[in-house]
């Protein structure tokens, strides 16, 4: 019994170690994002599972930055990112014009305006984003680019309208600056459709999207989202696996 309590007491001393050293790795900038007491409790209570402080380091979110959050959605990483990049710097929050926007426009101009530094830009799809070239310094796409690897009529290729995407997304990032995407990761060797039924993508088909169009491919940290109970071939909506998903975490560089 004694080898028992020594060696779970082992254990959680190692996790609590563990634990503070992988919050020293977190920027205080980014810390005091996640802390910010004018975030919304619902976006707080999905911390856990999105992890947004291992994230936006491996990303380089710093004071002063000018960071755009594409289709932005609950304003999950919108909250954080204004702490994160201070009063000095700018989030802009993206949403595509259409009905059910403005529907919630109202209630998501309440929502944001008490951090004082971020703007909501619309822009409907397919249409030039209203931000001025070489103004970003990082974009972030969270949980969308499986949205933009498939098409019916472009089978295993690039859609064009990904590829116009991609190329407005290159068009407003600094020479330099980062294109972050987080998605749901799908087998190896899925082809674009099954993906696509599943709500996900294969990284290879990610980063030869991105790349496609100038983008260098700058690493990724894909064990941040990393779950051995998900086989990649599933629709977590069906699988109960909705927030709990494996995830790329891709880093990709505009060029100079």
């Amino acid at each position: 019994m004694k080898h028992f309590a020594f060696a779970a007491a082992t254990m959680l001393l190692g996790s609590v170690l563990f634990g503070a050293a992988a919050a020293k790795d977190i920027p205080d900038n980014i810390k005091a994002g996640i802390d910010n007491p004018q975030r919304k409790e619902e976006n707080r209570a999905r911390d856990d599972d999105r992890k947004p402080g291992k994230v936006l380091a491996f990303y380089g979110v710093k004071q002063g930055m000018t960071v755009a959050d594409l289709a932005a959605g609950s304003g999950y990483f919108t909250e954080i990112l204004s702490g994160a990049v201070g009063p000095d710097g700018k989030v802009i929050a993206h949403y595509p014009t259409n009905p059910r926007f403005e529907e919630n426009r109202a209630a998501f101009e309440a929502q944001f305006t008490p951090f004082g530094n971020i703007e909501i830009t619309t822009a409907a799809t397919g249409e030039p984003f209203p931000i001025e070239d070489d103004s970003v310094d990082i974009v972030l796409l969270s949980l969308i680019a499986h949205h933009l690897h498939y098409a019916e009529d472009s089978g295993e290729e690039i859609p064009p309208n990904s590829t116009r995407a991609y190329n407005e997304i290159k068009r407003i990032l600094k020479p330099g600056g980062v294109f972050a995407i987080i998605e749901h990761t799908a087998a190896p060797g899925s082809t674009r459709a099954e993906s696509a039924a599943w709500h996900r993508a294969p990284e290879d088909t990610i980063k030869a999207d991105v790349t496609s169009v100038g983008f260098e491919f700058a690493g990724a940290a894909d064990d941040i989202h990393m779950n051995p109970e998900d086989n990649l071939k599933n629709n977590f909506f069906e699988s109960g696996l909705r927030g709990k998903t494996t995830r790329m975490v891709h880093k990709y560089i505009s060029p100079e």
